[in-house]
């Protein structure tokens, strides 16, 4: 019986404590006030649409996409001549670099840890830091790469007003721009397959590996692409 009241009493205040979490949490609330297509009368872009609201690897999977990779950038600030000047600068191969490191590290996590299953070798996982030295000197080497083929497609623009409806005196306006660009599949994937094929030495414990992911990528494409970069 005293077990009970003790429950009963601490799943009371559990209670409460969430009540008031839920009436103290702020009622953030987001309105565009205008963007590139209510200055120049146009509608806003499907990709922009897409990608503000799903994100990288849902535009990734629109059909329009099929035999490309898409690459956007996106930059926030509060001042309009600021994030327009960083998107007419914007160059895709920095973020190129960026999508490939999590690409590329996903799958040696993937083959890493199945080749230490297969083998029962333990401490054979990236985490471990047996292979993460190399690892590391692999991506540096295909980030570097001057990736080329990527073309830019199209850029927007968007203000928007955040508030608490409850107090309509206190709101933040931002203006983000955000950068379009493509590049054929079979492009990069061939130029990343060359690269990893050059930036792993025949005495690595990794050759095997890579040999394996270049193969793979040159014939299957990155179908994570995007994901990890969420």
């Amino acid at each position: 019986m005293k077990i009970g009241k003790i429950t009963f009493a601490a799943l009371a205040v559990f209670v409460l404590i969430a009540l008031f979490a839920c009436a103290s949490k702020p009622k953030v609330r987001v309105v565009e006030l205008e963007n590139k297509g209510t200055v120049m009368g146009i509608s806003t872009p499907g990709w922009v649409t897409t990608y503000v609201a799903h994100g990288i690897n849902r535009l990734q999977s629109q059909s329009e996409f099929r035999d490309k990779y898409c690459v956007v950038g996106e930059e926030t600030g509060v001042n309009r001549q600021f994030v327009l000047a960083w998107a007419d600068n914007f160059s895709a191969q920095q973020r190129i670099g960026a999508m490939l490191r999590t690409t590329i590290v996903s799958n040696y996590n993937a083959k890493v840890q199945g080749m230490a299953q297969s083998t029962g070798v333990t401490g054979s996982t990236p985490s471990s830091g047996t292979y993460q030295q190399e690892i590391d000197s692999i991506i540096s080497a295909v980030i570097n790469v001057s990736y080329s083929g990527a073309q830019r497609e199209s850029d927007w623009w968007s203000l928007r007003r955040r508030y608490d409806p409850d107090k309509k005196d206190e709101f933040t306006d931002e203006y983000t721009a955000y950068v379009l660009y493509t590049i054929p599949k079979s492009q990069l994937n061939e130029q990343v397959a060359r690269a990893l094929e050059t930036s792993v030495n025949r005495d690595s414990a990794l050759y095997d590996i890579t040999i394996e992911m270049a193969r793979q990528i040159l014939q299957e494409g990155m179908g994570n692409w995007g994901a990890a970069a969420e």
